[in-house]
C-alpha cells in the first residue's frame, strides 16, 4: 500500500478530522453490533445533516417508489452503503471554518461530481456506483483543505479559477502549500484511513492513465471521475455554463467512448440534475 504521508510532505496538524457524524457512521458500520436504529440516532444528532440526507434520498435520482419520511426508513430502503455515502456528502460542508461563496462553490463542485460519477459508473457498468460516488465527492478534497488552512486569505483565490476554468495551478499550489491539491487530497484521505483506491483517484483524477501499473479497473474508475469533474462547470454551477469538449478529456480517451454515446450520457445527467437541483444543492 502506498504511504502517501511519506512521499508527499504535508503538515498533518493542518488536516481537520473527518466530520463527526460521518466518522461515527463509518465506525458503526464496521461494528458487528451495528443496527438501523443506532445509525438513525447518529445521523439525527446533526439535524442539518439529517435534513440533507432525506432531501437527497427523496430526489428522483434515487428512484424511490415512495417518499422517505424518516432516517430509519431511509436505511431500510436505500441500504447502509448508500446511506453512508449520503452522510459523507451531507456532512462535508462542516469541514469548513467559514462558509462563504468560495466554500459554497467547493461544496457544490463536490456534490455534482459525486452524483455524476455515480450516474456514469452505473450507465457504463464501471465498478461500483457507490464507490464512484465517494471518489467523485472527494476528488477535490485537497482544494477544500487548502482553503480551510487559509480561510480568510486571498492566497487561495486561485481555487475559483480551477473550479470555473479547469486552470492548472500546480506551481502556485506547491509554492504556497508545498504540494498540489491532488497530492494533498491523497494524504488527507490516507490520514482518514480511506481506501487506497480513493487516495489514488484523488491524486490522479486529472490524468487517469498516469500510473498504468494500477490496473485497468482503477484506471476506468478514475476516468469516470475525470469526466464527471467537468460537469459542474458545464452545468453552470459557478456562473455561466462552460463549453467542454468532453470527447477529448483524458477520461473519455482512456475509456474510448463514442461521441454519440458520451453526448447522450451528458444530456441524460443534465436532465436529472436540473430536475433535482434544489434537493441536491440545498
Amino acid at each position: 500500500m502506498t504511504d502517501y504521508k511519506a512521499i508527499i510532505q504535508v503538515d498533518l496538524d493542518s488536516i481537520p478530522p473527518m466530520p463527526r457524524v460521518a466518522a461515527e457512521i463509518m465506525k458503526q458500520l464496521s461494528s458487528p453490533q451495528s443496527s438501523a436504529d443506532r445509525l438513525a440516532e447518529i445521523i439525527a444528532s446533526d439535524p442539518v445533516v439529517a435534513a440533507r440526507v432525506l432531501r437527497i434520498a427523496n430526489s428522483s435520482f434515487y428512484s424511490m417508489s415512495r417518499q422517505v419520511t424518516n432516517l430509519s426508513m431511509a436505511i431500510v430502503i436505500l441500504g447502509e452503503r448508500t446511506l453512508k455515502n449520503l452522510v459523507l456528502a451531507a456532512s462535508l460542508r462542516s469541514i469548513n471554518q467559514v462558509f462563504g461563496p468560495k466554500e459554497k462553490m467547493l461544496w457544490e463542485d463536490s456534490m455534482v461530481c459525486a452524483l455524476a460519477s455515480r450516474f456514469l459508473a452505473r450507465a457504463l457498468a464501471i465498478g461500483d456506483p457507490e464507490d464512484a460516488f465517494v471518489a467523485g465527492l472527494f476528488r477535490h478534497i485537497g482544494l477544500i483543505i487548502m482553503n480551510n488552512i487559509r480561510p480568510h486569505s486571498r492566497d487561495t483565490d486561485f481555487i475559483i479559477d480551477i473550479l470555473r476554468y479547469g486552470t492548472d495551478r500546480s506551481e502556485q499550489e506547491r509554492k504556497i502549500f508545498g504540494a498540489t491539491h491532488s497530492e494533498i487530497g491523497a494524504v488527507v484521505l490516507d490520514h482518514w484511513n480511506m481506501s487506497e483506491a480513493l487516495c489514488h483517484i484523488a491524486r490522479h483524477h486529472g490524468n487517469p492513465t498516469a500510473d498504468p501499473a494500477i490496473g485497468t479497473d482503477l484506471i476506468r474508475m478514475t476516468s469516470v471521475i475525470n469526466i464527471s469533474g467537468y460537469l459542474p462547470a458545464y452545468l453552470g454551477i459557478f456562473g455561466s455554463p462552460r463549453d467542454i469538449d468532453f470527447l477529448s478529456l483524458p477520461g473519455a480517451v482512456a475509456l474510448d467512448l463514442e461521441e454519440n454515446r458520451l453526448a447522450e450520457l451528458i444530456a441524460d445527467f443534465r436532465q436529472i440534475f436540473e430536475q433535482n437541483r434544489q434537493q441536491f444543492l440545498a
